[in-house]
């Protein structure tokens, strides 16, 4: 029994760490509902409580939908694990309308609209990451206020670390002229060429380089410089 019970703590530990490294996408049905049932079990096999409930349910969602009486009717199943899983589909059901609007930028107009909306001229220069996952939907800004634009200034292990948490897979580079026009400057260029090539090497792809200034938006992507990186 305490081999039994090592190995399937090895199993939890290598689970939750699965999910902590790489995020829910990368989870499959069962091994999401395994993670919930944790919380309801310290030493159950919970894996196989999973398939069980796939089995019976056929999905997540309609499992955390189904009621304790039927979940309960699952050998192993008891009123505190069902209880769990219901309070959840409500909570899902309550809480999960409250959200982010899902935000598309597959276009240089989209990209340039939503920069002017959510990153007006500031009274000093900013710098502003936006991670894009591989469909182009919008997964996390990071706002580093205050950071000029510069190789120095700004702190690519803190957009990296941030990309990755976030199963990142592009991004765009926002910055602000505070008392200038929208337009790039030679530094803005090779900086921009400098930090492409960091996260080119990670498998992270720069999208476009949008410049806020005093009179509109300036996008590098639109204006042909550094094509070879939006081919």
């Amino acid at each position: 029994m305490a081999n039994e019970h090592n190995l399937h703590k090895g199993h939890r530990q290598r689970l939750l760490k699965k999910y902590l490294e790489n995020g829910i996408q990368s989870l499959e049905e069962h091994e999401i509902l395994e993670i919930l049932l944790f919380f309801a079990f310290s030493r159950c096999n919970t894996n196989e409580l999973s398939h069980m409930l796939i089995e019976k349910f056929g999905s997540v969602s309609q499992v955390l939908n189904a009621s304790p009486k039927e979940m309960t009717e699952i050998n192993g199943v008891g009123e505190t694990a069902a209880a769990l899983l219901r309070f959840l589909g409500d909570f899902v059901d309550t809480y999960g309308k409250i959200k982010e609007p899902v935000i598309k930028l597959e276009s240089i107009e989209s990209v340039m609209t939503f920069c002017q909306e959510f990153f007006p001229n500031e009274d000093k220069e900013s710098c502003h990451f936006i991670l894009l996952d591989k469909r182009k939907y919008l997964a996390a800004c990071l706002n580093m206020t205050g950071c000029a634009f510069s190789l120095i200034s700004v702190d690519l292990k803190q957009v990296i670390s941030k990309a990755f948490n976030v199963n990142a897979s592009s991004v765009i580079i926002v910055h602000n002229h505070p008392d200038a026009a929208a337009s790039a400057s030679n530094n803005d260029v090779r900086y921009t060429r400098s930090m492409a090539e960091t996260f080119t090497s990670l498998s992270i792809s720069v999208v476009d380089h949008i410049i806020i200034g005093n009179d509109g938006c300036f996008s590098m992507r639109k204006a042909k410089l550094l094509e070879d990186l939006w081919s």
